[in-house]
């Protein structure tokens, strides 16, 4: 085991993930911007919820991010869990128990990248806090790209986009993988609630700040 290790080692040596330098799946230099530590905001719409966060979003981050969603990097997917789980922690803390929720990718989407992203990293999360997991939400409609949209045509973009499966009692807590307006997070809150679901948080691995 040891030799095939050495052997993939040789073939694929480890790059950093925000600067590509070899040695380290994140070196001492973008370990900085890759930091857990919490951030709250909250929704901009009432009943409003609170949102934790761990890493503030940069180059780096961003980097981080596009490893674990669009090329699946295993290095990547242990940097967002760890976040997320950072995330997770404080919000158990503050609210109490509850059940997580994943914002699910567009099924065009998950399919080009193989799998659910969200979906994979929260039953991840879940399993290790021993908070279930439930997959709820889907798509009743096709979106834009959101980074190309300002906040107003984000809203505009997203309302009514999403909908609830089915009704489940408990708490909803929210997961996604970055906040950077609220938007989507917002309308996932509106999705459950139209199902008679409590919301009481959500969580990202990383935030714009100030939201946007």
């Amino acid at each position: 085991m040891n030799l095939l290790s050495s052997l993939e080692e040789l073939v694929f040596p480890v790059r950093c993930l925000g600067c590509g330098a070899l040695g380290l799946e994140i070196c001492s230099q973008c370990r900085k911007f890759w930091q857990p530590r919490i951030y709250r905001s909250h929704s901009r719409q009432k009943p409003h919820f609170p949102i934790y966060s761990s890493i503030p979003y940069s180059p780096i981050a961003g980097k981080v991010l596009l490893a674990a969603k669009e090329h699946a990097l295993r290095r990547a997917d242990e940097l967002m869990v760890s976040a997320l789980s950072h995330s997770l922690s404080l919000c158990l803390q503050e609210q109490g128990l509850g059940f997580l929720v994943p914002i699910p990718s567009r099924k065009s989407v998950a399919r080009l990248r193989g799998r659910q992203f969200i979906n994979e990293l929260t039953r991840e999360i879940g399993s290790s806090a021993r908070v279930p997991t439930r997959e709820l939400l889907t798509h009743t409609r096709v979106v834009k790209d959101q980074s190309k949209l300002d906040a107003k045509k984000r809203v505009e973009n997203l309302e009514g986009s999403l909908a609830s499966l089915r009704y489940h009692s408990g708490k909803a807590i929210i997961v996604d993988d970055l906040v950077t307006t609220g938007v989507t997070l917002q309308e996932a809150a509106r999705a459950l609630r139209a199902a008679g679901i409590e919301v009481s948080a959500a969580i990202t691995a990383c935030v714009a700040e100030p939201l946007r």
